[in-house]
């Protein structure tokens, strides 16, 4: 059985990174027009550091509270959550859980400063070193 996040959920992952990938590698808007005026077209997904069901990548014996989570959801481009999912044994835990506290501070410094960022530059309290 599959743990799914709320809709409410899925839609605060990606407020909180402004709707761009957690790979720091990426970085992708996943989100943009649609010819139909009244839509949005994503291609944003509310991905699982721990696996959502008993046998998916990253699968831990947890209660199902802790899977659909916000802890648990990270934010990704399609491509992204593919990737993550096909390589578990690279992509772990760890590693998610980093780029999501990442993604979310990279998000907070573009929101609170009045200059663009650059993607291979590191932040640290503020302070932007080049690399």
């Amino acid at each position: 059985m599959r743990d799914n996040f709320t809709l409410n959920t899925k839609v605060l992952l990606a407020k909180r990174v402004g709707y761009l990938c957690s790979n720091p590698d990426c970085r992708k808007l996943t989100i943009g027009p649609n010819k139909d005026k009244l839509r949005a077209s994503t291609i944003g997904i509310a991905a699982h550091i721990i696996a959502a069901s008993d046998k998916g990548p990253r699968s831990e014996d947890v209660e199902k509270e802790r899977k659909i989570d916000i802890d648990n959801g990270i934010w990704l481009c399609s491509n992204c959550a593919t990737l993550i999912d096909k390589n578990e044994k690279k992509y772990t835990i760890p590693i998610l859980k980093k780029w999501k506290t990442d993604a979310e501070n990279y998000a907070e410094i573009q929101l609170v400063s009045n200059h663009t960022l650059k993607k291979d530059s590191v932040y640290i309290d503020g302070y932007c070193f080049e690399s």
